[in-house]
């Protein structure tokens, strides 16, 4: 497991990527000021949604912040089943994941390949905020 901070979103996801018996994390730091945990999941589908979808496990990207804190803060980012719903500032926003992680964690979602083909930069960017703003105010949504 990597212990040190990882800027690059591609070497990343090459580092946490690695199919063993334990889940493999790093530390991602974009350049937002933010320290993420990371890792990559296979989960299987709770007991009250199967039947509804897929079946067998699902690939998720786990990110946290504050992991020393009395409450750590997650969010479970599940691979896009199809095109429709690969990541853009809308479809988080849709989804209702906190709109301050998207500039930080889109390069990842990049890197990964589940975000458009047309946006597969993975580099950070902090006009990424841009597109939340956006996408919040045209969903009548808050911060």
């Amino acid at each position: 497991m990597a212990t040190n901070d990882i800027h690059d979103a591609r070497q990343l996801i090459a580092e946490i990527d690695v199919p063993t018996e334990r889940p493999r994390w790093a530390w991602w730091t974009p350049g937002d000021a933010t320290r993420y945990h990371t890792t990559l999941i296979n989960a299987a589908p709770s007991a009250n949604t199967i039947g509804t979808a897929p079946g067998g496990t699902f690939r998720a990207l786990v990110i946290t912040i504050d992991m020393f804190s009395a409450r750590p803060i997650s969010i479970v980012i599940p691979r896009p089943t199809d095109d429709e719903e690969r990541y853009t500032a809308d479809e988080w926003v849709y989804r209702r994941f906190p709109g301050g992680w998207w500039a930080g964690i889109r390069p990842l979602l990049a890197a990964l390949g589940w975000t458009p083909e047309t946006d597969r930069d993975t580099t950070y960017r902090s006009t990424d905020h841009q597109d939340i703003t956006t996408a919040q105010r045209d969903q009548g949504t808050a911060g």
